[in-house]
């Protein structure tokens, strides 16, 4: 009795030490990956800055065709994500160019980053702009509401474009990489008066900046947890999770929504800042939140069907299935989510429904 009471007590740690053991490794490769991210940030802050804009979007195009190789995971993830997106509607190539589109169009975001961070003001002026009078509308407004986007076009030159024709804006912040890349980033953005709400209690931040008739910008487009209040809904023609702080806090305080996206134009060179849907404060008033919360899911998929190599596919966007669902509809990344709530398939056949 006494043997197999130590055997138990030590099979009960074992997952714990496990646990400690993961832990510390992340904790050692974070903080080796912080030293080559320091140092490609303090490198490319040297010289980006002060390329022409052709030199710089020509350095875009050589880190995307580096980056876009098969032997690379997020070059599967991408390629997965628009074979799951587009099934048989789309040839292979054209998958495949949609693919490398999209490598190029977030290799010109990382670089934006850089170039726009000398002479904001002037470069935001001069290479961006609004699209339509309802985004006009909300810009030169002077009521409460919600900017919504994605990872899309350029996420980070939308709210640049707006703080910088005085309207008061807030970002919820989200840190990336390393402390110095962190550190910078929350500089860039406030460079043309966008204000920043951090992460860790960010419902109380936006809370205030709503009350005090400011806007706020979010992106909904990755993978929450339902343990923070996301929702299963149909994406593409799968169940991913989203978000629905921004159903829940409209509904609330009847603010309005307006989903957009800063839709790169090749040809002139410029981010266009355009409507995808709006809510309206009585809309959203009147309308359930996760009614609201499936609706802007939609104005996404609406969005990235128009314009599919300016949304960042290199994400396990549909990285976790439900309890009771087919895995094999999933792709191969993807984990079964043991913290759901069980498949609902008449959820699904009305998500379906509304997409059509």
């Amino acid at each position: 009795m006494e043997r197999h009471s130590v055997r138990t007590n030590l099979s009960a740690t074992l997952p714990r030490s496990k646990s400690w053991l993961r832990r510390c490794l992340r904790g050692v490769r974070r903080r080796l990956a912080a030293i080559p991210q320091a140092v490609l940030l303090g490198i490319g802050l040297l010289f980006v800055p002060y390329l022409t804009r052709g030199g710089e979007r020509r350095l875009a195009n050589a880190i995307a065709w580096l980056l876009c190789r098969p032997l690379f995971r997020w070059y599967r993830y991408a390629r997965t994500n628009v074979d799951l997106a587009f099934g048989d509607r789309l040839s292979d190539g054209e998958k495949d160019r949609i693919v490398r589109e999209s490598f190029r169009s977030t290799a010109l975001v990382l670089t934006d980053y850089l170039w726009f961070s000398r002479r904001t003001r002037e470069r935001v002026a001069r290479h961006c702009e609004i699209g339509d009078e309802t985004v006009r509308r909300w810009v030169e407004g002077d009521f409460a509401g919600t900017f919504v986007t994605a990872h899309f076009g350029n996420w980070e030159l939308a709210g640049l474009m707006v703080a910088s024709r005085g309207r008061r804006l807030w970002s919820v912040y989200r840190p990336l990489g390393c402390a110095a890349v962190s550190r910078w980033m929350r500089r860039f953005r406030g460079r043309a008066g966008q204000r920043i709400i951090p992460r860790e209690g960010a419902m109380r931040g936006v809370l205030r900046a709503l009350r005090q008739r400011d806007v706020v910008a979010l992106l909904l487009d990755q993978h929450v947890s339902v343990t923070e209040g996301a929702a299963y809904l149909d994406f593409f023609g799968l169940p991913a999770t989203f978000s629905t702080a921004v159903g829940t806090l409209s509904h609330r305080l009847c603010t309005p929504v307006l989903v957009c996206a800063a839709v790169r134009d090749g040809e002139r060179d410029a981010y266009v800042l355009r409507t995808v849907r709006e809510f309206s404060a009585e809309e959203t008033a009147r309308t359930d939140p996760l009614d609201l919360t499936r609706g802007i899911v939609r104005a996404y998929e609406e969005m990235i069907r128009r314009h599919p190599e300016q949304w960042v596919w290199a994400y396990r966007r549909w990285k976790r299935w439900q309890p009771g669902d087919d895995p094999k509809r999933f792709p191969w990344y993807a984990r079964e989510d043991r913290q759901a709530p069980p498949f609902d398939p008449a959820a699904c056949r009305l998500d379906a429904a509304e997409r059509e």
